[in-house]
């Protein structure tokens, strides 16, 4: 295996698996506290004063708004793209960084693609009542509200599935996607008995779920290892809900879980050996989320995976706004984050907005190309140089606050820790300054590294020690 150009620093390590982006303040408080105390707080974000993400929730008021508030909208698809924009605004600026990237996981799991026309107000209601409420719960639960979620009902087609006229969107994607996969062997009978027993979850055409009866389909149903009589279409739902316990509990479901969670956070092929770990967890666990995560964080194959994850471009719009440490529009205008969403537009990544059913693939290959990569440099460049303005932030050479510096040596050691945790390389450290005319051992000169400051941020940017996740 290649030696990556990331240190061998598993507090860094951690932070930058565990957060979108580590900052100067945090590495401080992780190494202070020890990554074990770090991780536990994280694991229960209820603990975490957030005052920042609050601030930037305030700003969207239709993503707290009730379904009844929402459906006097004049504009339905303000709720969507406000949600939109506020998703990525936490992503930055809350401090709950474990739990939006849980918040980011499952929504693009049980992906609803947002804004899209069916789901303007109720995608909003899922995200608060569905993702966020069970993001760090149990999966058993969270793919129970799911089924319930008019959102997802409207994005399947299930909403409209009848005896008589079964959609088999939902009934299929339940398996396919969301809990067994393939690998459990289900057939086509099987998906189509699915989809029959999930008839009747509706709603009452204003974005609240309703279960119809009479739109049920009754009679026995086997699928996989599960059957039922199914014999009355007044228990249909407490019938298909046990179906649903099954899928979660399922061993195959364990698996493809355990194995997407370990794509997430340790590398794009992961270890069997922690898959299997974390299924057994996860099945002795009873489903519970914060176990499962607790034993991929403190696994050796964690450990061994530094510089084995390379974030994706979106990630890489909000790890460079923690980075340079934007903070939130201080005016009424929310639209410097609305630019900043448009950015991850540009890169085919914004939030919520996977156009396919699978959602958005979490691997280097879905995602490496010449032209996504010159975009994030060009992101990069028009960061350091102030843009989107609106957003305020402290001066660039405010990531050299220290000691008196001797050298130009010096400052890049300085530059490159603050923005990346770590010294680089001593080549890649001489280019940087080779790049600027400078050498190592020149004395510290304040109008020349002012000149060539916004471009070595700009390349520190670009460079594998930020681009790794």
């Amino acid at each position: 295996m290649p030696v990556s150009v990331l240190a061998d620093d598993l507090d860094l390590h951690l932070l930058r698996r565990a957060t979108f982006g580590a900052t100067p303040a945090m590495a401080a408080d992780i190494r202070s506290r020890g990554a074990s105390a770090w991780l536990t707080e994280q694991l229960q974000p209820d603990s975490i004063p957030d005052p920042a993400g609050d601030s930037v929730v305030a700003r969207y008021p239709l993503v707290t708004a009730s379904i009844s508030q929402l459906n006097g909208l004049a504009k339905p698809r303000d709720a969507s793209l406000q949600l939109v924009e506020c998703t990525l605004a936490r992503q930055i600026w809350s401090s709950r960084q474990l739990f939006e990237i849980m918040v980011e996981f499952w929504s693009n799991h049980l992906s609803v693609q947002a804004p899209h026309a069916s789901t303007y107000l109720t995608k909003p209601v899922e995200d608060r009542t569905v993702i966020r409420k069970h993001a760090m719960g149990r999966f058993e639960n969270l793919l129970l509200a799911d089924a319930r979620s008019p959102a997802m009902l409207a994005h399947l087609n299930n909403d409209t599935s009848q005896l008589d006229e079964p959609n088999e969107n939902y009934g299929r994607e339940l398996l396919q996607l969301y809990t067994v996969t393939p690998a459990a062997g289900y057939t086509e009978t099987d998906v189509r008995n699915s989809a029959l027993l999930l008839t009747g979850r509706s709603s009452d055409g204003r974005g609240t779920f309703e279960y119809k009866p009479d739109w049920h389909y009754t009679g026995p149903v086997r699928i996989l290892g599960w059957s039922s009589a199914n014999a009355s279409a007044s228990g249909g739902l407490g019938t298909s809900d046990s179906y649903l316990r099954y899928l979660a509990r399922h061993e195959q479901t364990a698996l493809a879980l355990s194995r997407k969670l370990a794509i997430r956070f340790v590398s794009d092929d992961p270890p069997q050996t922690l898959i299997d770990s974390l299924a057994e967890t996860y099945l002795d666990r009873g489903t519970s989320i914060v176990p499962w995560l607790r034993v991929l964080f403190t696994s050796p194959e964690f450990a061994a995976s530094i510089g084995q994850k390379t974030r994706l471009p979106g990630e890489d719009v909000v790890a460079t706004a923690r980075a340079l440490k934007l903070s939130p529009p201080t005016g009424t205008s929310n639209q410097p984050i609305t630019d900043l969403v448009n950015e991850c537009i540009r890169f085919g990544h914004a939030p919520l907005g996977a156009p396919e059913v699978t959602g958005y693939p979490d691997q280097l290959a879905a995602w490496w190309s010449i032209g996504t990569t010159l975009g994030r440099c060009n992101m990069h460049r028009s960061r350091t140089r102030g843009f989107p303005t609106g957003l305020p932030r402290p001066p660039l050479k405010d990531l050299l606050i220290g000691a008196p510096m001797p050298t130009h040596g010096h400052m890049i050691d300085r530059l490159t820790g603050s923005l990346t945790g770590q010294t680089f390389r001593d080549d890649h450290r001489t280019a940087l300054l080779t790049y600027a005319g400078m050498t190592a051992a020149q004395t510290y000169t304040q109008t020349l590294v002012d000149k060539w400051l916004p471009d070595l941020t700009e390349m520190v940017l670009n460079s594998s020690y930020r681009m790794l996740r």
